[in-house]
């Protein structure tokens, strides 16, 4: 068994950082955090991380080892605990009945913030991180010690890559963004932000840019909405699954593929810039938008890609999956804002659909596209 001495806090941190888009591994030789994307494609990765990829895969277990990803941590089971904790009584009442059903997240933190339990809250998450990286050292077989004071900020820095944008990894690949766009000097600078509608739903923005040539041009508008999945769901007579809904943007009732938001612990409806991470695994999120909206369930997932919606208003992502093979497994169980039937097309109703502007969602049709892609 090899002796290794792992930093607590190290394994805290990148517990408290996982996201549903990277994986993190520990690299014991160097004793810091690496991450690659969680999703390749066609078993791939881009030139920046396919040489970690293949040496995280001769060395696995070895030198490199998995850190508990966001179904390991499940949020949501330390929130259960958390409100059973609490004294029996109205706050516990309240709370046990925010965590039911759709949006739990927001729920659970409107309520904490109405009862004055924040703190209480972050410092029970804390010692459940701690709990669990401790019982994943011991599972590793490793011995772990505390780290107080300066050290600590150098155990910070060895969290070496992923979605945080204070991690070094996220911050070397911000800077060759950067240069790049530098030496193509297409790279605008925001330089004044007014937040016009700023609520629970949305964070609706008019900015200023400074252009390459100096000039500077207003208004620019652009939202935060919450990241979302969108599922291509077959059942087992290749029939498609789909959800007619009306859309008030387009004023119509559409025809498109069970589709739904990430939910957020902090209770938000949108990207938080403070808090970009704090939402449930994007993979969790399809299992659950396909039952809650049709009341099917699959075990055949394919993911497709993760794609900006609208890059050019907007900073949330689609995140496409395909299903195959589902099977009847329960009821809808919509939200109060939700009403829609589900229906089932052949794929040459589903193509009729499209090319005669009935199949109205954009990213859907790509993805569409993209399941076609075997």
């Amino acid at each position: 068994m090899m002796n290794v001495m792992v930093p607590l806090q190290l394994i805290c941190d990148a517990i408290e950082s996982a996201n549903s888009e990277w994986k993190q591994y520990l690299d014991i030789e160097n004793m810091e955090v690496v991450c690659l994307p969680e999703y390749s494609f066609m078993g791939e990765y881009d030139e920046k991380y396919q040489e970690l990829a293949d040496t995280i895969e001769e060395e696995r277990r070895a030198r490199f080892f998995a850190l508990p990803s966001q179904f390991d941590i499940h949020e949501y089971s330390i929130m259960e605990r958390f409100v059973w904790d609490l004294p029996q009584g109205r706050v516990q009442d309240s709370l046990e009945y925010a965590i039911r059903g759709k949006r739990a997240f927001r729920r659970f933190k409107d309520a904490i913030r109405r009862f004055g339990i924040e703190q209480q809250w972050y410092d029970f998450k804390a010692k459940a991180y701690r709990k669990l990286a401790m019982e994943w050292c011991d599972e590793h077989g490793f011995t772990y010690c505390e780290v107080k004071g300066e050290d600590k900020e150098k155990v910070q820095t060895g969290i070496n890559a992923g979605a945080d944008p204070t991690t070094r990894e996220a911050a070397k690949d911000r800077e060759t963004r950067a240069d790049a766009a530098a030496k193509e000097n297409l790279a605008w600078k925001e330089i004044r932000t007014e937040h016009v509608v700023q609520d629970e739903w949305i964070d609706f923005r008019r900015s200023a840019y400074q252009f390459p040539d100096g000039n500077v041009f207003q208004p620019f508008y652009s939202y935060s909405r919450k990241d979302y999945v969108v599922i291509v769901a077959r059942d087992e007579d290749g029939n498609y699954l789909c959800v007619r809904q009306f859309r008030q943007g387009v004023k119509q009732v559409t025809t498109e593929f069970p589709a739904g938001g990430i939910e957020r612990s902090d209770g938000r409806e949108y990207k938080s810039r403070q808090a970009p991470e704090a939402s449930e695994d994007a993979f969790q999120a399809a299992k659950r938008e396909l039952l809650e909206e049709t009341g099917y369930a699959s075990e055949e997932w394919r993911y497709l890609l993760t794609v900006p919606s609208n890059a050019t208003m907007a900073d949330n992502y689609a995140h496409i999956f395909e299903a195959k093979n589902c099977r009847k497994s329960g009821e809808q169980n919509l939200d109060e804002t939700e009403f829609l039937h589900v229906k089932k097309y052949s794929p040459k109703e589903i193509e009729k659909l499209i090319f005669g502007g009935e199949f109205q969602q954009a990213v859907h049709i790509m993805a569409w596209l993209l399941a076609g892609r075997e």
